[in-house]
C-alpha cells in the first residue's frame, strides 16, 4: 500500500505535518515512479532530428522535462527547500494541460503546435476551453481557480510568502532562511509534499494520454514504484477551514 501523502489535501496535510515517516515514505515511492518513467522513455532518446517539428518530438520534449523538474521537486522537499518547488508547480500543470490541448487533433492544436516551435506559448485559457468543451464548464473552472492558486506561489503573494516565515517573540516575522534550515515550516513541507503527488499523478496520466507509454505500461511503473506496506499515522488527524496556498 501507498505512503498516505497519495491523494492527501493539501489542508489536511497542513494542519497534521508531522506525519515524517509517511512523507519520507511519499518520497521514496515518488522518486522510484517518476525515475521508472525517465528509463521507460529511454527509447525515445536520439529518435528526434533536430529540425523535426512532430507533435511527437514536441510531447516527448514536453514529457521529459516536467518528469525531470517533478524529480527536482523530490529532492528538494527531501532537503525542506520549498521555494523552488512551489515555482515549478504551475509550470508543470501548464505542461500537462498543453499536450492535452496539442493532441486534441483540432485545427488550433496544429496551428498551435506550429507557433511553439516557432518559439510562441501557447495561452492556459485556450487549453481551458478545450477542458470546457471536453468535460464541462465546472470542469474547465475547476482547472482555472488551481491554475490560479498555483500562479500566486509563482507571483510570490504575499500569502506565498508566509509560507517562508515563522512568529517569534511579540508575533514578529522570522524567516525561515536564519538558522541553517531549521526555521522551515513543517507545514508548509507537508502542503507542498500534497500538491506534488496530485501533480506527480496526473503527470503519469499525461504519459499514457499521450500514447508515449501505455496504460499498463504506467500502471506497472506504479506497481514497481509504490512500497508494500504504508507506513501508519503516529497522529489523530485534524481539519482546520481555510487553508489556501
Amino acid at each position: 500500500m501507498p505512503s498516505i501523502v497519495w491523494g492527501r489535501h493539501p489542508q489536511e496535510a497542513y494542519d497534521n505535518p508531522y506525519e515524517h515517516d509517511a512523507q519520507r515514505q511519499f518520497l521514496r515511492e515518488c522518486e522510484a515512479m517518476l525515475r521508472e518513467l525517465i528509463s521507460r522513455l529511454r527509447p525515445h532518446t536520439l529518435k528526434y532530428h533536430r529540425d523535426e517539428q512532430s507533435l511527437s518530438k514536441a510531447t516527448w520534449l514536453i514529457t521529459m522535462d516536467l518528469l525531470a523538474s517533478l524529480l527536482d521537486c523530490v529532492t528538494l522537499l527531501g532537503e525542506t527547500r520549498h521555494r523552488p518547488v512551489a515555482r515549478v508547480f504551475r509550470d508543470a500543470v501548464e505542461a500537462i494541460d498543453v499536450m492535452r490541448f496539442l493532441h486534441s487533433g483540432s485545427a488550433k492544436a496544429a496551428s498551435a503546435l506550429r507557433k511553439w516551435y516557432g518559439n510562441e506559448t501557447i495561452s492556459h485559457g485556450e487549453v481551458r476551453k478545450l477542458i470546457e468543451q471536453l468535460d464541462g464548464a465546472e470542469a474547465a473552472n475547476q482547472r482555472r481557480v488551481f491554475y490560479q492558486e498555483l500562479s500566486k506561489l509563482t507571483h510570490r503573494t504575499y500569502r506565498a510568502l508566509l509560507h517562508s516565515v515563522s512568529l517569534g517573540r511579540d508575533d514578529l516575522l522570522v524567516h525561515d532562511s536564519h538558522g541553517s534550515g531549521l526555521l522551515v515550516l513543517p507545514q508548509t513541507i507537508a502542503a507542498y509534499m500534497a500538491v506534488l503527488a496530485d501533480i506527480t499523478i496526473q503527470a503519469s496520466g499525461s504519459v499514457s494520454a499521450t500514447g508515449l507509454l501505455s496504460v499498463d505500461e504506467v500502471a506497472e511503473t506504479w506497481g514497481a514504484a509504490l512500497e508494500s506496506h504504508t507506513v501508519p499515522r503516529r497522529f489523530a488527524m485534524q481539519v482546520n477551514p481555510g487553508y489556501a496556498l
